[in-house]
């Protein structure tokens, strides 16, 4: 197996297009962001990896605790390219690219077993091979009957108009009640018409994720092509704590030339990374740009603000238990070299 297995590159960006000047200012000055916008990992993972090991990955990256929900997303483009936005382009690929209906509820964090001791301890396992997925719901044909069973659920259904059509008629209507569109079955409608009328806990765009992340992923010069299912894009999003709204953007460069030609990595330094992933079949992380993050700080905006309290607030009380309030959740200012990253 570790013949066969290879370390892939990823590129990873958490960033906010709606940073204020201030927020900028803050990790450009102590979040060490040279854009200000964004916080960013560039690592080495083996070739075998699933999005589902990755998760632990990012976990561990970026300094969270895998205290809240995340998933798996595609670009919307791709999302309404591959399903039409229809209920059966989207059941045709359940068990495929999609988690089936009933997996949130389910099984997803099958492995989520933390109790005690060392958070990192236990994260590092979770990132290290070899790789086996425990899911049961991510079995195709496991996934495949669930998609049925909601479908044959829903052989008649009442469509209901979209929450935003009903808003914009209670404005001039107050009295106003959700109005019925039409009857059809489910495999019938646009994704858009079903989530307007039925609820589903996990929604209809994560991805499985025993799907490996080379195999999903194509570099930039990688075609696309309808003749093979994957891979299936350029660019995948990982979305953490619903709340927060963190966003990761994972991308997959072709080599490692851009940080050997900046100087951001050195060749001797590759090849030590390249040898760690394939002999303890492990990530490596082998650039990074901004300093970790923590949970429930009120995303990347409320970071910077963090940031902003710890080191230039006036009321040495207040600063004093923003630090203290920061440790809680393992967060501290020290830096912390590559190598030491996972």
């Amino acid at each position: 197996m570790k013949n066969k297995m290879t370390p892939v590159r990823l590129h990873l960006e958490l960033s906010d297009d709606y940073l204020s000047d201030y927020q900028r200012r803050m990790l450009k000055r102590y979040g060490e962001s040279s854009d200000g916008k964004s916080i960013t990992r560039d690592i080495l993972i083996p070739s075998d990896m699933p999005l589902h090991n990755l998760h632990y990955t990012i976990q561990k990256l970026f300094g969270w605790q895998n205290s809240h929900l995340r998933r798996f997303i595609l670009p919307d483009d791709i999302y309404q390219q591959l399903t039409g936005n229809t209920v059966k382009g989207w059941a045709n690929l359940v068990g495929v690219l999609f988690q089936a209906p009933s997996e949130a509820t389910k099984d997803l964090f099958w492995d989520d077993d933390y109790k005690s001791g060392s958070i990192n301890t236990w994260l590092r396992k979770k990132y290290t091979g070899p790789y086996v997925y425990g899911g049961i719901m991510e079995h195709p044909e496991i996934a495949k009957r669930d998609i049925q069973e909601l479908l044959e659920r829903f052989e008649t259904i009442e469509v209901q108009e979209s929450f935003d059509s009903f808003l914009a008629r209670k404005k001039s209507n107050k009295n106003a009640g959700a109005k019925v569109l039409k009857t059809d079955s489910l495999i019938n409608l646009t994704l858009d018409e079903m989530n307007a009328t039925i609820f589903l806990e996990g929604g209809t765009e994560s991805l499985l994720e025993r799907l490996e992340v080379n195999k999903l992923l194509a570099s930039p010069d990688e075609e696309l092509t309808s003749d093979e299912w994957f891979p299936v894009t350029k660019e995948l999003l990982y979305n953490y704590d619903f709340g927060d709204d963190w966003v990761v953007k994972i991308t997959k460069p072709h080599d490692c030339e851009d940080l050997l030609e900046q100087n951001r990595l050195g060749e001797d330094e590759l090849e030590e990374a390249r040898n760690t992933v394939i002999d303890k079949h492990k990530p490596v992380c082998i650039h990074k740009e901004g300093i970790s993050v923590l949970d429930d700080v009120g995303g990347l905006s409320g970071f910077a603000d963090f940031l902003g309290t710890i080191y230039e607030e006036d009321n040495k009380e207040e600063a004093s238990q923003a630090r203290t309030w920061a440790r809680s959740f393992g967060w501290n200012a020290a830096k912390i070299s590559c190598k030491k990253m996972l």
